[in-house]
């Protein structure tokens, strides 16, 4: 007899763990969701430029991505110089059902804007700019590739504006003398990017149910 109540009984302690909303039901669950995407442009690492991206997904259809690349390099005795300090924001909303895709994964449209300072220097010829602008639209795609890595591809076109001083150098180098100053505008592309992503994830409670 108390053999066979055991089904029933526990019918009902499974029935008791479930929270009730009027005549449906949900039950709780724990899956793993990104909340933070750390990310580098491969094209910047092999031009020897240091580079870092953070992006932060906001729902499932919009995101925010920030770049900062900072080069700091005299080389050969200050016979080259590569030196760039720039940051820049981009706001994207992820195209397709998302349903079917991943957080941060699939193609998205963007807007970005960014500026900087950079000391550019080949030999004996060199321009400087304290200040420099890029704006313009985006377009990009990403697609995983390991458990918690993406590749993500994108490419931007804009304007970017620049006042720069074109100077001569001198004495090994180590005199600098101004010949011009100039402004420069530029329609056209203004980024591209092969990036390796990595997703830091946490724990998120999804619900689960039906009407009963």
């Amino acid at each position: 007899m108390l053999l066979s109540l055991l089904p029933i009984l526990h019918a009902q302690n499974r029935h008791a763990s479930e929270v009730h909303n009027g005549s449906s039901f949900v039950t709780a669950s724990m899956e793993k969701r990104p909340y933070l995407a750390l990310k580098t442009n491969l094209l910047f690492d092999a031009a020897l430029m240091p580079n870092i991206e953070l992006e932060v997904p906001i729902g499932k259809r919009w995101s925010v991505n920030g770049e900062y690349i900072f080069p700091w390099w005299l080389i050969d005795g200050d016979k080259y110089a590569l030196q760039i300090l720039m940051g820049g924001l981009e706001g994207r909303y992820w195209l397709g059902n998302r349903k079917n895709y991943e957080i941060l994964t699939g193609h998205f449209l963007g807007l970005y804007a960014g500026g900087g300072k950079y000391d550019l220097q080949w030999k004996k010829n060199g321009y400087q700019g304290e200040f420099f602008i890029a704006a313009g639209i985006s377009y990009g795609w990403a697609t995983r590739i390991a458990r918690n890595l993406h590749l993500e591809l994108n490419i931007g076109i804009g304007v970017l504006r620049t006042d720069y001083r074109h100077y001569h150098a001198r004495d090994n180098y180590q005199t600098l003398i101004w010949e011009e100053n100039g402004k420069y505008t530029w329609f056209g592309p203004t980024k591209a990017k092969i990036s390796l992503v990595w997703l830091l994830n946490r724990k998120a409670k999804t619900g689960k149910g039906g009407t009963r």
